[in-house]
């Protein structure tokens, strides 16, 4: 038994030891310009995955990243969890933060600041500028940003963003645009468009398109 309890000890002690050594090299590769390392320091001290959690560190490593271009990064910053609690760190000086990368560029700081005007959360709600921002999104390719701008102008106007963020892989978006052809909401009824975005989510493995798609080729 003693035994047993010994080598389980050494054998914690090494796993120590290795995440350490593992947190040194990627603070060292952050220290010199790797972004994906200066993240996932981040993410080890936001978790508090071997070390002692301190989402002031986490946050310190999150921005390095984010200025890096890693755009979860960018989602990072600004909310800490500690005890189930959200907590806002320096909001406006964040929001600055969001709007440089947006203009510099980064589409999820663009699709986090329409997010944030359009919830109203901290910022004055603002529509307008929500959706300006989520075109930005969209247009950097940001899927959900394409999915909220097409809710925004529900269909009509928004079934162009609703095709891209199915595009980019958004099965809700798919199936939206798909009943929307079916339907004739705010397009021309066109039942093979609507099987082709019914399939698309199907072939994303989503089983109520799967069964939507063989009821329409049934019935037509």
């Amino acid at each position: 038994m003693r035994k047993l309890v010994h080598l389980s000890l050494i054998l914690f002690a090494n796993l120590c030891l290795a995440q350490s050594a593992e947190l040194r090299h990627a603070i060292n590769s952050c220290a010199v310009g790797n972004s994906s390392d200066c993240y996932e320091v981040g993410e080890t001290y936001s978790k508090g995955d071997g070390v002692e959690q301190d989402y002031i560190k986490a946050i310190e490593f999150y921005k390095k990243a984010c200025d890096g271009g890693v755009e979860n990064a960018c989602e990072s910053i600004g909310y800490t969890r500690y005890d189930g609690v959200s907590v806002r760190h320096d909001y406006l000086e964040e929001v600055k933060e969001y709007l440089k990368l947006c203009d510099s560029g980064v589409a999820q700081a663009c699709n986090s600041l329409g997010h944030e005007y359009y919830k109203g959360s901290g910022l004055r709600q603002d529509f307008v500028k929500a959706i300006g921002f989520y075109e930005k999104g969209c247009r950097g390719n940001v899927a959900i940003s394409c999915d909220a701008l097409a809710f925004a102008y529900y269909f009509g106007i928004g079934t162009e963003y609703y095709r891209n963020a199915c595009e980019l892989g958004e099965i809700e978006a798919c199936m939206k645009i798909a009943t929307a052809y079916e339907r004739g909401i705010g397009v021309d009824i066109n039942v093979d468009q609507a099987l082709i975005f019914f399939g698309f989510a199907c072939d994303m493995e989503d089983q109520w398109a799967c069964d939507e798609y063989q009821r329409l080729t049934q019935q037509y």
